[in-house]
């Protein structure tokens, strides 16, 4: 067949997941192919994840823009309860020790593909991505920017963490916060957003006893701290 685009042996190599020619090629030792196909591996799962950032992003802008804080606020908490509560829920299955939670929610980070920076005192763990793999390069990106700049959310308020010109993506945060709190009394983990978003880095801090969590962490969320854990 003389118009045909690729050969038959193509064709099968092409149906298969990256992950199984990565096997084959382990299996096979041709570390130069494992390599390459790991590689390869990352800038699909890079390009897939920032799909549906950007997708995400947009739809949210879309809402802001049209609707309204407000609005944006509610969809926005919707969301976040939709994937952030079943998670909440899966660390705590099995009565998982906290070193077992901190592990799992640094595997979750790990999904946004960047490097991170992890460190522990004896009160906290303190963990940054660096760079932020969706709010901090959509910033570094410039997609704030230009005539098809995503929302900035102007006014201060409880889901920009009472900070001016937040940009739309990160304001999903917030009501992690609200969401765990609601549910659980208190965050398992809170956001020290970077002085300048994007450019810098921000920190998600985990205490290692959810009553030594400071008060300002709910008083930004225009809550005060239960006295369950005071």
């Amino acid at each position: 067949m003389a118009d045909r685009l690729f050969a038959e042996a193509e064709l099968r190599e092409m149906e298969k997941r990256s992950l199984d020619r990565l096997t084959e090629a382990i299996d096979a030792g041709d570390t130069q192919k494992a390599k390459q196909i790991a590689q390869r591996m990352y800038n699909e799962f890079t390009s897939m994840h920032d799909l549906y950032r950007d997708w995400t992003t947009a739809t949210l802008s879309a809402v802001g823009r049209r609707f309204g804080d407000a609005a944006l606020e509610e969809v926005m908490t919707e969301g976040v309860k939709a994937w952030w509560t079943p998670n909440l829920e899966k660390m705590a299955q099995g009565s998982p020790t906290l070193q077992q939670r901190i592990k799992m929610f640094v595997a979750g980070l790990r999904g946004h593909l960047q490097p991170m920076h992890i460190e522990e005192d004896d009160e906290k763990v303190v963990i940054q991505m660096r760079p932020c793999g969706s709010g901090g390069r959509l910033v570094l990106e410039g997609k704030y920017e230009g005539p098809n700049a995503f929302l900035t959310i102007e006014k201060p308020q409880r889901m920009t963490y009472n900070r001016a010109n937040f940009p739309v993506y990160c304001a999903h945060e917030p009501p992690m916060e609200m969401v765990d709190i609601e549910k659980n009394g208190a965050p398992f983990v809170v956001v020290e957003p970077a002085a300048v978003l994007g450019k810098e880095h921000c920190s998600f801090i985990i205490y290692k006893d959810k009553s030594k969590v400071p008060e300002k962490y709910y008083e930004r969320l225009g809550l005060k701290k239960p006295e369950a854990v005071k």
